[in-house]
C-alpha cells in the first residue's frame, strides 16, 4: 500500500466521491455520515475533523 493523501478537513467537506472511494458501499454522504457515528459511537458535527486518506495498492498478497 502507498500513501498518496493524508488531509485534515471537517467533516463538512467529505463529498460523495471520497465516501464511495473508501470501498465500504457508501452511496452518499449520508450514509458515510451514519455508518461513521455508529462505528465510533459518538456524533460527528460539521466541524469534527476527519483525517482523509487515500492510497494505492502497490501489491497483493
Amino acid at each position: 500500500m502507498e500513501l498518496t493523501e493524508k488531509r485534515i478537513v471537517p467533516a463538512k467537506e467529505i463529498d460523495v466521491q471520497f465516501a464511495r472511494d473508501e470501498g465500504e458501499g457508501f452511496e452518499s454522504v449520508d450514509d458515510w455520515h451514519e455508518a461513521h457515528e455508529r462505528f465510533f459511537g459518538r456524533p460527528i458535527h460539521e466541524d469534527t475533523p476527519i483525517v482523509a486518506v487515500r492510497f494505492r495498492l502497490v501489491e497483493r498478497l
